[in-house]
């Protein structure tokens, strides 16, 4: 879902571009290289501005929203997106992912999915029927060789360029062999990248149908290439000479340790970059709001009102041109760093760099209102206000910022805390989940974990593999264990201590946590007497299989089954606790 995500953004870019190419017959590299520029900026000020105010205001008005009211809110916002998206040259489109993602954000997000799941059936009935009507058989028949040679070269081109590239960057071969067969298909995009060109006059009216015949042939073999991955990969690792999978796999490991193993210097200048483009990017949008939606009604003549409007944008400003330009930034890196005569002077030119970029950001603020003559003097002033009452804009940038985190993570933190509650009310035993750190001493680097034995020797299961941005729900045996792995167990307090020993307790950060996992739970299911699962072996029923769950424990006449063996036969009312994916453990009940 990430890389379609990122698909679906680097089309829009293309489509920027190639409008540009078509106007003026040429590449503009500066034209282009503004565009994704300008794309980048409404992005992150969406995000941030949407962040910062939605969720506060939908929380401060909840108690007065009914499901309509809601309904209509949420459109009308996303409704909104699309039009200020299409008022700065982007595609609707866009506008519209931008306001959904920061809506499933709120805590209202779940029952904002809900009530518009009518209107997006809707809409994408109407999408899909439109789209299939534009479908010619006439010219399908017409254009069949061209249409089987693009679908090919779709198919094998996307697999083996999205294997190659998740190898590369670092995946497993199974990560990169499902990923490179998830993802062998175009999509709406597209149609729409179609459409330019033919409106444009650049390419002939035949490539659309084209183009939708191949998108529907590439979305109907997906889910079997999707089916027969596992397989594909099975097979592959079993042929691959052993000297292979064992580099594949070493130089996935290493690939994680390099993005783990910055230097300070480089944590310094990443978190300084993330800093200067989200207030760069905040001060420029205020004076854009205001130069466009306020300078326009002044009378030329009239001073007393510029300065006012003046003084109010600087007053707004102000705590974001402090953090631009004064704001420690990892300060416990810095006093570690600096004990390093080489890197003060860089570090000092750095300071200098932030201050100089804020002074312009002012200056920029004050010419585009009174003039350059005032500018230098107002500037001088500014400088000395950012000085004298730095301790007063320090407290209200970092409520400013604390806000916004707490709104970013306020969804995941509740969420979190829910599922802590229903694993402590429902759990048949003294089972929790406990989350643990792997560092490089851990005596299992490297090993599987079938080879490591860790239920047979402690009792525990692994639950989920947190390895830098990505987490790994329900780990197959063969899911090796590498250093900066963040492990989440599922055991009883004796299984944890005994587990917790084994790593070196004093030399190890653990901590006993509800598992922060969205769509890792603990479920259970009552066996009935006409189930199809009575008298069937846990392996024989597929349980694990079907739900990419674990079976963790059993109720049976009042008695529990901890981490039952695969032999296990199930019974008539027994109560079978699983912990995997949610959704996919309702849907095997439902099956049931």
């Amino acid at each position: 879902f990430g890389a379609l995500i990122v698909e679906d953004i680097v089309a829009i870019i293309l489509l920027v571009l190639l409008s540009t190419i078509a106007v003026s017959q040429k590449f503009a590299g500066t034209e282009a290289l503004f565009s994704i520029a300008k794309l980048a900026f409404f992005l992150t000020l969406w995000f941030v501005a949407g962040i910062f105010f939605l969720p506060t205001i939908l929380r401060k008005i909840q108690k007065h929203l009914n499901d309509e009211m809601l309904l209509i809110t949420s459109l009308a916002l996303c409704l909104l997106m699309v039009l200020l998206a299409v008022q700065v040259g982007f595609s609707p489109a866009l506008g519209a992912f931008v306001m959904g993602s920061i809506l499933a954000e709120t805590t209202l997000g779940e029952r904002i999915e809900h009530l518009t799941k009518s209107v997006k059936e809707l809409f994408g009935a109407v999408f899909f029927v439109s789209v299939g009507m534009m479908i010619d058989p006439a010219m399908l028949v017409k254009y069949a060789g061209p249409i089987a040679i693009i679908t090919l070269v779709t198919i094998v081109g996307k697999t083996f360029g999205t294997f190659t590239g998740a190898l590369v960057s670092g995946q497993s071969l199974k990560t990169s062999v499902q990923g490179g067969m998830s993802l062998a298909q175009i999509g709406e995009f597209s149609f729409i990248i179609a459409t330019l060109g033919v409106t444009l006059g650049v390419t002939s009216n035949f490539l659309y149908p084209i183009t939708v015949a191949v998108s529907a042939v590439t979305t109907f073999t997906t889910p079997y290439m999707i089916k027969g991955s596992g397989r594909t990969y099975e097979f592959l690792n079993s042929k691959l000479p052993t000297k292979w999978t064992t580099a594949i796999a070493r130089y996935a490991g290493s690939a994680q340790n390099i993005s783990r193993g910055s230097s300070d210097w480089n944590v310094i200048i990443k978190s300084l970059l993330i800093n200067t483009v989200i207030y760069s990017v905040i001060i420029v949008g205020i004076v854009m709001l205001v130069q466009r939606y306020v300078v326009p009604y002044l009378q030329p003549q009239s001073y007393t009102a510029t300065g006012l409007i003046l003084a109010g944008t600087l007053i707004v400003i102000m705590p974001f041109l402090w953090a631009l330009s004064l704001r420690k930034i990892k300060p416990e890196i810095v006093g570690r760093m600096l004990l390093n005569p080489y890197y003060k002077g860089p570090f000092f030119m750095l300071q200098i760099m932030r201050l100089v970029l804020a002074a312009v950001f002012v200056g920029f603020v004050i010419n585009s209102l009174l003039g350059y003559v005032w500018a230098v003097a107002a500037l001088l002033v500014m400088i000395t206000v950012l000085l004298v009452f730095r301790n007063k804009l320090q407290r209200v940038s970092e409520w400013i910022e604390n806000q916004f985190f707490r709104n970013f993570n306020y969804k995941e933190e509740n969420g979190m805390e829910e599922e802590k509650d229903k694993i402590l009310n429902t759990a048949p035993w003294d089972a929790h989940f406990t989350s643990f750190n792997i560092d490089v001493y851990f005596p299992g680097i490297g090993q599987t974990l079938y080879e490591m034995k860790l239920r047979e020797r402690f009792g525990i299961n692994i639950a989920a593999i947190k390895r830098g941005g990505v987490r790994i729900n329900t780990p197959q045996r063969d899911e090796r264990i590498y250093p900066g792995d963040k492990l989440f167990v599922i055991g009883t307090d004796e299984q944890v201590e005994a587990f917790s020993s084994f790593l070196q307790k004093d030399d190890r950060d653990v901590t006993k946590q509800a598992l922060n996992e969205q769509n890792v739970t603990l479920q259970q299911l009552t066996v009935s007497k006409t189930s199809p699962l009575v008298g069937k072996s846990i392996k024989e029923s597929a349980i694990r299989e079907r739900t990419h769950g674990l079976i963790v424990g059993i109720e049976r006449h009042g008695e529990r089954i901890l981490n039952p063996e695969s032999h296990v036969v199930i019974e008539a009312d027994d109560v079978i606790w699983i912990a995997g994916h949610k959704n996919r453990i309702l849907v095997f009940m439902k099956e049931l």
